[in-house]
Parts: structure tokens; C-alpha cells; sequence
């Protein structure tokens, strides 16, 4: 192997000691390589620590890489049966911006999965404008069916999370809920009650009327007899 941290080569160092005069029994230095340098086989050694590092480094930002999207990946398969899951997967796949390797399936995954939360976190923001311009609207009944009906996950920011809670665990509004639910039980029961009227009254008609027609056939009827009589 040649010196090359001069930037030379032995024959052109051989060159330059024959221009100089340097001679071996009167004739001319040949060149011969010299035996490689401490400074070449320091510099290779760490070429090769180099190689050899960077490639256990890949292995090891590889398997990790793996284990952390399989996490992340249980979490998001957890959540469609437990909804408050999403904002651990969520948290869990955000955490992977910060690895050494994201493969293509894992990128494409990763935007598939975070895309599909933020529509259930707008989702929930339309749900909360709604509750909120009722509220505003002083229609506390719509607001409280709005947050109680919603069975998805919590994915609001800290201020609307509080908001949408103290809708839902008002106690002003619960008994304006409650108060409106015995409203409605009791126009029910009253529609009910006079629904069952106006049908007894409506079959009373009915047979009076019947009765009434039956009354007029039999007159008719005794009458045609007395007729063929005479």
C-alpha cells in the first residue's frame, strides 16, 4: 500500500531524490513503496470505527423505530373500544418525530393515524361551538343534550375542556334539564289522557250514531210491515 498523506507518490519522490543526485553504486535509485504509516493505519482504523458504528447506530435506531411504532400502534388499535385512548396515541405517534428512522409505511402511517384524530378533535369543536351558541342562546337543554350525547374522545384544548365539562356536570343545568324532562313527561301525559278521550268520545259518536241508524231501520221496517197488512 502506498503513502498518500502527503500527497505524493513514491515515484515521485523517487523522482525528485534522483534530480537531487542520490544514487546506490553509481546508479539510480529505484523506487520502492513504502510500508504503510502509523498516520494511514490510525486514519483507517477510525474509517473503519466509523462504518462499523454508524452501522450498528442504523440497527439500533431501526429496532427502535419498530417498538415504538408497534406501541403506538396497540394504542390506536386500543382506542377504537376505549375512546380516551386517542390522546395516547396521539401523544405516542407525536413522540416519533424525534427517532433517527421513520421508514415510508411508518411515515404514511404516522399521517394516516394523526390526520384521522385531528378530524374526531374538529368533530368535537363543531359539537362544542353548538353547546356554547346554546348556551348563549340560554337554551341550557340543548347544551347539556349536546355534551352528554357525545361519546367520543376528550381532544379539546385545556379552556374548552372546561367549559364542556361544566355543561356537563352543572348543577344549574341538570335541574333546567331535569325540570324540562318532567315538562315534557307531563304535556305527554296530558296529550296522552286526552288522545284516550277523544277516542272514547269519537267511539261513543260513533255507536250513538249507529244506534240512531240501527232505531231508524227498525221504524222503517215495522212500517212496511203494517203497509202489507192493511
Amino acid at each position: 500500500m502506498f503513502s498518500f498523506l502527503n500527497g505524493k507518490s513514491p515515484f515521485d519522490e523517487a523522482e525528485e531524490k534522483l534530480e537531487a543526485g542520490e544514487t546506490i553504486n553509481g546508479r539510480p535509485k529505484l523506487p520502492q513503496a513504502p510500508i504503510m504509516g502509523w498516520q494511514d493505519g490510525v486514519f483507517l482504523l477510525v474509517l473503519i470505527g466509523l462504518i462499523a458504528g454508524g452501522y450498528y447506530y442504523y440497527q439500533y435506531a431501526k429496532q427502535k423505530s419498530a417498538t415504538m411504532f408497534a406501541n403506538c400502534d396497540a394504542l390506536y388499535v386500543a382506542a377504537e373500544t376505549n375512546a380516551a385512548k386517542y390522546v395516547d396515541a396521539e401523544a405516542c405517534y407525536n413522540e416519533t418525530w424525534d427517532l433517527g428512522f421513520v421508514s415510508d409505511s411508518m411515515e404514511i402511517l404516522r399521517q394516516n393515524r394523526l390526520g384521522a384524530i385531528e378530524d374526531l378533535r374538529n368533530h368535537q369543536k363543531d359539537l362544542y361551538a353548538d353547546a356554547m351558541g346554546a348556551m348563549a342562546a340560554r337554551d341550557t337543554v340543548a347544551a347539556y343534550k349536546v355534551v352528554t350525547e357525545y361519546n367520543g374522545p376528550m381532544l379539546l384544548s385545556q379552556g374548552d375542556r372546561k367549559d364542556w365539562n361544566n355543561i356537563a356536570n352543572n348543577d344549574a343545568v341538570k335541574a333546567s334539564v331535569a325540570a324540562a324532562v318532567a315538562r315534557a313527561d307531563s304535556i305527554a301525559k296530558e296529550k296522552a289522557i286526552a288522545d284516550s278521550l277523544a277516542q272514547v268520545a269519537a267511539e261513543l259518536r260513533a255507536k250513538a250514531v249507529a244506534d240512531s241508524i240501527e232505531k231508524a231501520n227498525k221504524k222503517l221496517a215495522r212500517k212496511g210491515k203494517r203497509k202489507k197488512a192493511q
